[in-house]
């Protein structure tokens, strides 16, 4: 609010700094003692004085270098079917959730792994090992786990199930990238026609600027309505800088929306703006708003059935479901079972402990089988039981209320579309024609000297709003279009 003060102050000071260097508003030199009349009251055709033309406010120069700037950014034109393409190719979200995929099937392959056996050696030295008194013998041999209650089709399992989440996590991510590329293109057409309704309002805010300078001229008007249509154009510059920072802006984010990193300024154009023309015909932004809205009854299974990120739920809870049957195999324990061969060392000739008369000491080879397991006495593994189950009960709940979610933004968006579109076809048909028709009247009755310049100004400012309306219900039907395909999870046709 200050700031909107202190430049209007700044406006009309330098307007009284024109008027008096013009002549505007001060009485001729050889008429100033005689008559108090200001020579915007007299007619321009004693006087022999000119319309203004000077510089309004001294940020004029700034204001122009910032238009013209970004009038000649670079520009590319998308449809919004290549926005979609280059989004599913090249989207940083959807390859970093890809990228969690071959981790999944990393996964499966190791729970397919039968566990390697471990081999053992045991080779001793010394007396003990060379003396037949001690008895020592070396040994060499494997021991292998072995999996018991299915636990390996059962880690599989976990492993499959965790694979496929994942697989609807990464359609969910490419959907809810889908979708904000609609809305980004959707931001972006509407900064465009927002530019262009400036543009043009300002147009016809130059021909009353036009039409207040030569009644001026004539004789017809005063002074303070040429400064008044002045000051109508120029508030168009900051609406236009304005639209034009917001093209920049949302080009920026769709075009990060579409996998590339933005590294200078520039313009995204789009080409689905035909509800901005007031022409739905052939919009492949949004479905036509005459077209009508699928029933309530249609979009609810529809979206139980569609939704990748409502799928990708209830698959966590099939995996978290075998998560449980696998937490409780462990109160079986896997057994080791070992197979070892023994052999002898023993120095062959051990008269003092061996008689030499059976030739000495023979080699003694021997085999061993060993079974170690596990026994679960004092604890039988029911933490993990328990945790696994919490987990998958706690699940179930998050897709209870995943579907409660649903539901409620299905029946929001669909009543905030059937809203937009009456909206929509009011403005078509009754307030935008009607507007037009009411500015267009009262600049021809100005022209014509019938209604003065704040009546015509007020009727353009009327039609401006209206236009302006007309914008943000459109954005509001593409955004519950948007809203309505995201809460369903089926791309709009």
């Amino acid at each position: 609010m200050v700031t909107s003060v202190l430049v209007w102050q700044g406006l009309f000071s330098s307007f009284l700094a024109d008027a008096q260097t013009s002549g505007v508003g001060a009485p001729p030199p050889s008429d100033a003692a005689a008559s108090p009349q200001t020579q915007s009251d007299r007619s321009p055709q004693s006087s022999g004085s000119s319309p203004p033309g000077v510089n309004v406010s001294p940020l004029a120069p700034l204001a122009a270098a910032a238009t013209e700037d970004t009038v000649n950014l670079p520009h590319r034109k998308y449809s919004l079917t290549t926005c979609f393409s280059k989004a599913d190719e090249n989207n940083k979200e959807v390859l970093v959730a890809a990228a969690g995929l071959p981790v999944g099937q990393a996964n499966i392959v190791i729970s397919k792994a039968i566990p390697n056996p471990v081999f053992n050696m045991t080779y001793g030295f010394g007396n003990s090992y060379r003396l037949i008194l001690a008895g020592n013998n070396q040994q060499v041999g494997w021991t292998e786990e072995v999996q018991v209650a299915g636990r390996r089709t059962k880690k599989e399992g976990v492993a499959q199930a965790s694979y496929l989440q994942q697989a609807f996590h990464v359609e969910a991510v490419r959907f809810d990238v889908h979708n904000r590329v609609r809305r980004a293109y959707a931001e972006q057409v509407a900064a465009a026609a927002y530019e262009s309704l400036t543009e043009t309002q300002q147009e016809i805010a130059q021909r009353l600027l036009d039409i207040s300078q030569r009644r001026y001229s004539a004789g017809k008007a005063a002074g303070s309505e040429v400064f008044q249509a002045k000051l109508l154009v120029m508030q168009f510059e900051t609406q236009k800088i304005q639209a034009q920072g917001r093209l920049v802006q949302d080009s920026a984010i769709l075009g990060q929306l579409l996998g590339e990193t933005p590294e200078r300024e520039e313009v995204i154009v789009g080409d689905e703006n035909d509800l901005f023309k007031l022409s739905a015909t052939g919009a492949a932004l949004v479905p036509d708003p005459d077209r009508g809205v699928p029933p309530l009854e249609q979009l609810l299974p529809a979206a139980w059935r569609q939704r990748n990120d409502l799928k990708s739920a209830i698959q966590q809870a099939y995996t978290n479901r075998k998560s449980l049957t696998l937490a409780k195999t462990q109160r079986i324990p896997d057994p080791f079972v070992g197979f070892n061969y023994l052999y002898s060392t023993y120095q062959r000739s051990q008269p003092r402990f061996f008689d030499p008369s059976f030739g000495g000491v023979p080699f003694q080879p021997g085999y061993m089988l060993t079974v170690q397991e596990e026994t679960p006495i004092f604890y039988h593994y029911q933490g993990q039981v328990n945790q696994a189950q919490a987990t998958w009960q706690n699940q179930l709940r998050q897709v209870e209320l995943q579907k409660s979610q649903i539901a409620q933004a299905i029946v929001t968006a669909y009543e905030a579309l059937q809203l937009t579109c009456r909206n929509i076809d009011k403005f078509q048909r009754d307030l935008l024609p009607d507007g037009e028709k009411v500015a267009h009247l009262a600049r021809r009755a100005y022209e014509l000297g019938k209604s003065d310049l704040a009546t015509a100004v007020l009727a353009q400012q009327q039609y401006q709003q209206l236009h302006s309306q007309y914008f943000d219900a459109v954005v509001a039907y593409q955004t519950a279009w948007a809203d309505l395909e995201q809460a369903v999870g089926v791309p709009l046709k």
